[in-house]
């Protein structure tokens, strides 16, 4: 939750194989000259690309839902659970090869139980569904939904913090108040005022401060308390035993608040998590550099969200602006390698923006083309993507900077943006940001929806993508045409961009490359890429998988 950007530590070290004889490229030209190639058949080779699979492991194409914002079933305006099962066919209709749907096979709902807030990261019952969000039949309703789909669920796990209205902490108060402190006062970080620094509140009517450091409604819990613990678990228990696949741990760099061990914690609960559900799967939030990234790594948890290539200032859409194509894909597989160093079943997380951040569609100045050649590097990268909800059809936010702009409606159809409520969001705002609707984007090939569609459709089609290890960096002699090779149980794939602006590149590949098996191009209207003998040809913007 907290929006405190770390300075970001950018990887620079490189690890790039020169593939054949494509060396002496022009760059001005974007054509690369020199090595000798089989001309064989004039015709572009294509090979007959595999059937879209269902995952059944936890490499998924993650769509994450602000549930407030997202769908209101019921005209209160505010988005709840039977808005988000009303709108599953739009996500995924449980035919990989219907092509009407986004085709995704994991969800994030952000908080989802009882809170006095909007964002519902303020805790008060952590066994519980809000009740502007429904009732606990129906998000089990949602979870049978999503099972018939082969979507997984996963739900925030708010645990650095409850709220200050939650049973504990008011019963903490009590004890406080009465001199008692062996009870539900050691659940929290609660200490004499000549003790309490920055971050600390006053409980009312004594000389005792509790830590605050998000708010002081967000009193922050004690991880090391074995009790505390043992409610964790609890908790843990109770949302597996109701279906769902993981948890996604908000703001886990925090958990050494009050002099904890963090890391020491996060090993806990997600031994605990596996222990409870062996399966399990479980991402979290660490808003720091690589450095300190890896570091927590060693925790064994399964994902983190890679924040260092996220947002304006992040690799992807820097490569958009720069279509330097081979320093990215170089970073990339070095983070992949620094991270199944500490856990080798690592899942790195790619994104563009979440509820914290300036959304993508801002960021790239609502280009749509420039959205579509970011959203070709963060999906096809190793590991788990995160779609936050509105960023297939480009929705933006206003001049005005709040999180309530980061949350906006989502854009279903042109009459329905002003239907939901959003904290320090008028209509004017909300109407401001839309630059398409779900209804129009699902009819148009070209829009940015069909786009990750077909990106989400390629992966299916390839698992090596996804997890596989990239075993090289395909250079062609321009920065702008660069590739890399994924191998995953015994099969490869190679992955080929074109990050230039307007022009085509040209590069000649080994002989074991058989065929394209699918493209993704940002330009409406593009030519076609092709591959005759050992050439392959790629027009500006443009991104092919070859088996």
């Amino acid at each position: 939750m907290r929006k405190k950007l770390i300075a970001l530590a950018l990887m620079t070290a490189m690890c790039t194989t020169m593939l054949t004889a494509c060396g002496g490229g022009d760059e001005n030209t974007g054509s690369s000259s020199g090595g000798s190639s089989d001309t064989g058949s004039s015709e572009s080779k294509v090979v007959e690309p595999n059937k879209a699979v269902q995952s059944t492991d936890n490499y998924r194409n993650f769509y994450q839902i602000f549930v407030n914002s997202f769908c209101d079933s019921d005209d209160d305006s505010i988005g709840d659970i039977p808005g988000i099962i009303s709108k599953l066919d739009y996500l995924n209709d449980g035919n990989p090869e219907s092509g009407d749907d986004l085709g995704i096979d994991g969800i994030w709902l952000t908080p989802i139980a009882e809170s006095q807030s909007y964002h519902k990261y303020d805790v008060e019952d952590y066994c519980s569904i809000d009740s502007t969000f429904g009732t606990m039949e129906d998000f089990e309703k949602l979870i049978a939904e999503c099972n018939k789909r082969g979507i997984h669920v996963i739900t925030d796990l708010v645990v650095n913090h409850s709220s200050n209205t939650h049973e504990w902490f008011v019963k903490a108060c009590e004890e406080v108040k009465a001199g008692n402190f062996d009870g539900y006062a050691k659940y929290y970080h609660i200490v004499k005022k000549e003790d309490a620094g920055d971050g600390y509140t006053q409980i009312q009517g004594t000389e005792y401060y509790y830590e605050s450091n998000f708010s002081d409604t967000m009193p922050e819990l004690n991880l090391s308390n074995p009790d505390v613990r043992e409610e964790i678990k609890k908790i843990m228990k109770f949302w597996f035993d109701k279906g769902v696949a993981g948890f996604r741990l908000d703001a886990i760099k925090y958990y050494d608040t009050g002099g904890d061990d963090g890391k020491e914690f996060c090993k806990w609960l997600v031994d605990t998590a596996h222990e409870l559900k062996k399966d399990s799967y479980i991402v979290g939030e660490n808003w720091s550099g690589t450095g300190t990234i890896s570091e927590w790594y060693t925790t064994g948890i399964d994902s983190q969200f890679n924040f260092p290539m996220s947002a304006a200032i992040g690799d992807y859409e820097a490569t958009v602006r720069t279509g330097n194509v081979k320093k990215l894909l170089g970073t990339v597989k070095n983070w992949n390698e620094t991270i199944k160093k500490q856990t080798p079943n690592a899942i790195d997380c790619s994104f563009l923006s979440n509820h914290d951040m300036v959304r993508s569609g801002a960021s790239l100045g609502k280009d749509p083309e420039k959205e579509k050649m970011a959203a070709m590097y963060y999906m096809l990268a190793p590991g788990n993507p995160y779609i936050y909800y509105g960023e297939e059809l480009g929705l933006v936010g206003s001049e005005k900077d709040n999180d309530g702009t980061y949350r906006l409606p989502m854009p279903w159809t042109g009459d329905e943006y002003d239907k939901i409520s959003v904290l320090r969001v008028t209509s004017d705002m909300a109407k401001e940001a839309i630059v398409d609707t779900a209804d129009k984007a699902q009819k148009d090939e070209n829009s940015l929806f069909s786009t990750y569609k077909k990106l989400i459709t390629l992966k299916l089609q390839n698992p090596e993508i996804a997890r596989g290890t990239i075993s090289k960096i395909v250079e062609t002699g321009n920065d702008y045409m660069a590739g890399y090779v994924t191998e995953y149980d015994g099969k490869k794939v190679l992955v080929m961009y074109n990050g230039s602006k307007d022009k085509s590149a040209e590069a000649t590949l080994e002989s074991e490359w058989k065929g394209i098996a699918g493209e993704v191009y940002a330009k409406s209207g593009s030519e076609k890429a092709s591959f005759t003998g050992n050439k392959l040809t790629l027009p500006p913007r443009s991104v092919v998988v070859i088996r």
